[in-house]
């Protein structure tokens, strides 16, 4: 699901800044593409960051603080 939707956010964020270029000519095309290249990448990372935090939070309500350290001493032993 997570996948999907950084793939949706990117294609939608690609097409709106080409789409911008396109109407209103701003710039050069290649560059305008690069720009929206860069900038779909960007808001998929952050999609995916956006998940990582809500489950690591998750995580921290479900198992408290040190939920990262009693895993650590379970690899260890």
């Amino acid at each position: 699901m997570v996948k999907a939707l950084r793939n949706m956010v990117m294609a939608l964020t690609f097409v709106g800044v080409a789409g911008c270029n396109m109407f209103w000519n701003f710039m050069n095309d290649y560059m305008a593409c690069g720009l929206a290249l860069a900038v779909s990448v960007t808001a998929g990372f952050c999609v995916e960051r956006i998940f990582i935090e809500r489950s690591r939070r998750e995580m921290i309500r479900l198992h408290g603080a040190d939920w990262h350290s009693a895993e650590n001493r379970q690899l260890d032993s």
